[in-house]
């Protein structure tokens, strides 16, 4: 090649090599544009249906079955019968909890539970609403939970075996007939649940929550009861994360100054492990149910009334 053709040859590689450059620059620009208009979205807000206490914004996918066991022991300070001589609560079994979670779509889930605390038996169902997209055009995930429970116990919470025959007299009570008229035996819970993942490491919850009793042992507490809940999850590693949740009653009755029921309250670690997670926790609420735990919490963390507690989520794909 002589000399006068290299400034040419030169001069149009550069345009070429320009030219593919800019091409290149405005396919990425034109993907980027793309991809920021997709509305995908986003997955696992949450890695489980439950926090601590609280429900997640999460449904169980589609045709799969998810089963779960929960175990609440005693206290662990002395103030609140806990100690050395019940090993700090490991002695004591405040509550368990067994149950089946079935996903019937990707966004619907029902399912059965049975708890030892008063021997309930728990009906559920959970349907997402909205999902978080990427390009936050839906911003939030919403979801819905409802739940029925039912007791077996004629005698609620040992009411009537608690009153003497003149309080009975008082009260106008039928023994037979007021212990035994069945509707006074369910509560119902009913829950809200909008959610947020703001990285790949940190979401947020809020639940708006209103529970129901058909009956309350105490004359001066309320059959509804109207609550907010907050809960949260941090992950740290790739299998490891940092939950907590919190509810806050609204209610004459529990605004009171020793009135001796306290705000659930739980935190904890999250343990991924395959197709299980393992959360192994802190709480102050001794059992598992919406409908007794935002009410029935008595435990105060400041006198050591948190208890160890764990939850076991295994997914069987059907």
């Amino acid at each position: 090649m002589t000399s006068k053709f290299k400034p040419l040859l030169f001069s149009l590689l550069l345009v070429y090599c320009s030219t593919n450059t800019f091409a290149q620059d405005d396919l990425m620009n034109l993907l980027n544009e793309q991809s920021e208009e997709k509305n995908e979205k986003v997955s696992a807000t949450f890695k489980s249906t439950k926090v601590i206490n609280a429900q997640t914004n999460e449904t169980v996918f589609g045709k799969t079955l998810d089963f779960r066991i929960g175990h609440r022991f005693g206290s662990i300070g002395d103030n609140s019968g806990g100690g050395a001589h019940t090993l700090w609560g490991f002695d004591v079994s405040q509550d368990i909890r067994i149950a089946f979670e079935y996903g019937i779509t990707d966004n619907f889930t029902v399912g059965l539970s049975r708890s030892k605390h008063k021997e309930n038996l728990e009906g559920l169902f959970k349907g997402r609403i909205l999902q978080q997209t990427t390009n936050n055009k839906v911003p939030v995930a919403v979801t819905v939970f409802t739940s029925m429970a039912i007791t077996p116990e004629k005698d609620v919470n040992g009411y009537y075996s608690r009153l003497k025959d003149d309080d009975r007299g008082r009260r106008g009570d039928d023994d037979n007939e007021r212990e035994n008229v069945f509707a006074r035996r369910i509560s119902y819970a009913s829950q809200l649940i909008i959610a947020r993942k703001f990285s790949s490491n940190f979401s947020l919850a809020l639940m708006p929550t209103y529970v129901h009793r058909n009956f309350v042992p105490d004359p001066d507490d309320e059959n509804g009861l109207f609550s907010v809940g907050a809960a949260m999850r941090f992950k740290f590693t790739r299998s490891l994360a940092l939950v907590a949740d919190y509810f806050h009653t609204f209610s004459s009755l529990r605004d009171e100054k020793d009135s001796g029921y306290f705000p659930p309250l739980g935190a904890g670690l999250e343990i991924e492990t395959g197709g299980h997670v393992f959360t192994i926790m802190l709480t102050n609420a001794s059992y598992f149910l919406e409908s007794e735990f935002i009410p029935y919490t008595t435990d105060d963390w400041a006198d050591g009334g948190y208890k160890f507690s764990f939850n076991i989520s295994r997914n069987f794909r059907l």
